[in-house]
């Protein structure tokens, strides 16, 4: 059995504020009829049990709940069986005798405690009746009186400890369905999140193979879609980006030339420079990979989206598709441009010969303020070597 089955359902230290509160409102008024009555000693021992409860009431909530159930329980044994010595026959406080065992039930919180303090009552109450028989000019009870106190004790002593049994199974089994429910619940969320890791996993491995279809086609180096998409996780954590849009940038990354699948082979590979209409058209790529992924309602695709339009936006508004500045930028694809432009110029492309690492860190330079966002430009030229050390993981 737990420590303690109770504690798991119930505060133990609500149940005897309260108990000790209710006791604390009969003594006053035992106290008040007492004085009415004429009847010191009874008043003299309500008064002593009323300031020991008291004392007890406070001690809840400076002592450990253990200590002070403990010593609630020591102060109503003596004030019952003061009952002896000072009270009356014919006084009703001598019932409360029977209801003690009941009031303990509901302090004690385990078995064995319970049975213990029970019998302690009932040898006390056998201990008072032999003093009866052989000293009754001690005590005005007769045998008879503290014979059927004894009677009543036990019977009361005895339903309580079966009722204790009984709440002890009952909280059992609901723990246990508890459990059971608890355990449920995990492994049903556990196979949702597993499943959930497994379609994001998916979902990424799938705009990566796709972006990489389009690389292909294009002839651009293998690589050259995971490398942006590392750079840009990179550039995006030092930009101080938060981790939900750091994981986002670089599962979105691969798709930022996404619409070059509607452009076709003549122009996109076309080995020398372009001519007005060939730029024109090799211009649409942005505009038709944002027009494919729009729809979607996926935040991946969404951000892929972004990208793909905006990548090829400037800082000072002489990009392109839709020729917006600054901060009109989405940061994705201001990231995303600085990632591209550094991969594609440090690799060979049938246009072009790869550049040289000093020469690639001078045209940033220059064009920080022009290109390329001036803050995640110069972040970009502070890290330098390290992008270089990324690239060189990739090749």
């Amino acid at each position: 059995m737990p420590a303690s089955i109770f504690k798991q359902t119930l505060s133990w230290r609500d149940t005897l504020t309260r108990l000790l509160w209710v006791n604390l409102i009969f003594l006053l008024l035992a106290i008040i009829a007492n004085a009415f009555l004429a009847r010191w000693p009874l008043l003299i021992a309500h008064v002593l049990a009323f300031v020991a409860l008291l004392l007890i009431l406070v001690s809840t909530y400076k002592f450990k709940i253990e200590w002070v159930q403990h010593a609630y329980l020591g102060v109503m044994w003596l004030y019952f069986f003061s009952f002896f010595w000072v009270g009356d026959p014919q006084t009703y406080d001598l019932f409360w005798l029977t209801l003690f065992p009941a009031m303990a039930a509901f302090v004690l919180e385990h078995e064995r405690p319970l049975l213990g303090w029970h019998l302690s009552f009932i040898l006390g109450l056998i201990a008072v009746m032999i003093l009866t028989v052989l000293a009754p000019h001690y005590l005005e009870y007769t045998p008879f009186i503290i014979g059927n106190l004894i009677f009543a004790t036990s019977f009361i002593s005895l339903i309580a400890w079966f009722n204790f049994r009984f709440k002890i199974q009952l909280q059992r089994a609901q723990l246990g369905f508890q459990k059971q429910l608890e355990n449920r619940v995990e492994q049903a969320t556990e196979t949702i999140s597993k499943l959930n890791e497994q379609l994001e996993a998916s979902q990424r491995d799938v705009v990566l193979r796709l972006g990489e279809i389009c690389e292909v086609r294009s002839k651009e180096t293998g690589q050259h879609v995971q490398r942006v998409s590392e750079y840009s996780r990179y550039l995006a954590q030092l930009a101080g980006l938060n981790p939900q849009d750091v994981d986002i940038i670089h599962d979105a990354a691969p798709l930022h030339d996404v619409g070059k699948v509607a452009i076709e082979d003549a122009i996109l590979n076309k080995p020398g420079k372009y001519n007005e209409y060939e730029y024109s058209i090799m211009r649409q790529h942005a505009q038709i990979g944002y027009d494919l992924l729009k729809t979607s309602k996926q935040p991946l695709l969404q951000a892929a989206a972004v990208i793909a339009r905006d990548h090829h936006e400037w800082w000072n508004g002489q990009g392109y598709p839709n020729q917006v500045s600054g901060e009109n930028i989405h940061i994705y694809g201001r990231i995303v441009a600085i990632a591209d432009v550094f991969d594609a110029l440090s690799f060979e492309r049938v246009y072009k010969p790869a550049w040289q690492d000093d020469k690639i860190q001078a045209f940033f330079e220059e064009q920080l303020g022009q290109q390329f966002d001036p803050k995640l430009g110069q972040l970009f030229l502070n890290h330098y070597p390290q992008f270089i050390e990324l690239r060189n993981q990739y090749r």
